[in-house]
């Protein structure tokens, strides 16, 4: 069996005048080739194509007849539908979410619509327009600032941290004038940050994992998880799996996790972000249908790594996706899926 790994590659050289953080969510060789090494562990032959204007073309002329997609799509926030798309139009069959989930988990203000209030957000404002800013008195300062239709943090800089209406509305103004897109100003949380991997489908699905993401080292500075702490995560960040936190709150996470993974309509695979507010209860933050797979630092690889070795993390992707579509994939994995482990609290 031909199966694609439709991707985005990372570039060399950013063009001229481009945020130097515009290519964070693509990928790179190495995450493509571990993918790819994983899948031949189930026996299909997996054909990586890159999803520019030409992989319309490539599908049909490779005879491809599943495609594990891990596309970003470019353009607008629409772009992380558009391979999905492309895939349902020329009928072939795809692991992960579907257009749909893929455009409204992208655009976070409508992401927060759609789960609250049966999952608790915090409080925030989206800006279009200098007219919005007049709302800002409405939230309870500090803020945090960042692209609306974004992912991977893009966007999100130290300065995102607001402490009043005035910086707000710079850096409002600064992103939306820099991303060319609309902004979430967000009251700040001041409680850990917990991300979720949730695995499967129907009555399948399950948490994979949860991680606390804190800082390596205490500080008066407030800790946001942003593009400068990323990239320099082995120093910055230190990661807690299971996260440090009382079984009630880690019991309430995986059941708002879940819930929005049903709510957003989810496939497959997600991993869905939370913080803490000042009274610690959990806050959905974001979800992230196409969460990174990098073999070493992508979040999702790190927080189930106890659980599940890399190659078979995305083997069971694969096969989740395969059983979905009831693929006719003649394989049989190497363990017994009933038995595939999974987080539990008590």
């Amino acid at each position: 069996m031909k199966v694609a790994i439709l991707y985005n590659p990372r570039p060399a050289e950013l063009p001229p005048d481009a945020p130097d953080d515009a290519f964070e969510e693509f990928d790179g060789p190495e995450t493509i080739a571990a993918i790819a090494a994983a899948l031949r562990g189930l026996g299909v032959e997996p054909i990586p194509i890159e999803a520019g204007p030409e992989f319309p073309a490539r599908l049909r002329d490779k005879a491809v007849e599943f495609a594990f997609n891990i596309a970003e799509g470019t353009g607008g926030r629409c772009r992380e539908a558009i391979p999905a798309a492309v895939c349902e139009f020329l009928g072939v069959p795809y692991s992960g979410s579907d257009p749909l989930t893929l455009a409204v988990t992208l655009d976070k203000y409508i992401g927060r619509r759609i789960v609250s209030p049966d999952v608790p957000v915090a409080r925030a404002v989206l800006v279009e327009n200098l007219d919005d800013e007049a709302r800002f008195p409405e939230l309870s300062f500090p803020v945090v600032v960042k692209p609306n239709d974004e992912g991977s943090s893009k966007g999100i800089r130290p300065r995102s941290f607001c402490i009043d209406a005035s910086e707000a509305g710079r850096q409002s103004r600064h992103l939306r004038e820099r991303y060319d897109c609309r902004v979430l100003v967000e009251e700040f949380l001041p409680g850990a940050e917990v991300t979720a991997g949730v695995l499967g489908n129907g009555a399948g699905t399950r948490i994979l994992g949860m991680m606390e993401i804190a800082p390596a080292s205490m500080s008066a500075e407030p800790f946001l998880y942003c593009v400068e702490t990323k990239r320099d995560y082995l120093r910055q960040v230190r990661y807690h799996v299971p996260p440090r936190l009382p079984a009630a709150e880690l019991r309430a996470m995986e059941t708002y996790a879940l819930a929005a993974y049903r709510l957003l309509g989810c496939r497959d695979f997600a991993r869905i972000d939370f913080r803490l507010d000042a009274a610690g209860q959990p806050r959905f933050l974001e979800c992230n249908p196409l969460p990174g797979l990098n073999p070493v630092s992508s979040d999702l690889v790190i927080l189930s790594r106890d659980v599940l070795p890399y190659d078979r993390l995305v083997q069971e992707i694969f096969l989740a996706a395969a059983g979905r579509v009831k693929l006719n994939h003649q394989e049989k994995p190497p363990w017994p899926i009933s038995n595939t482990p999974h987080l539990t609290t008590s």
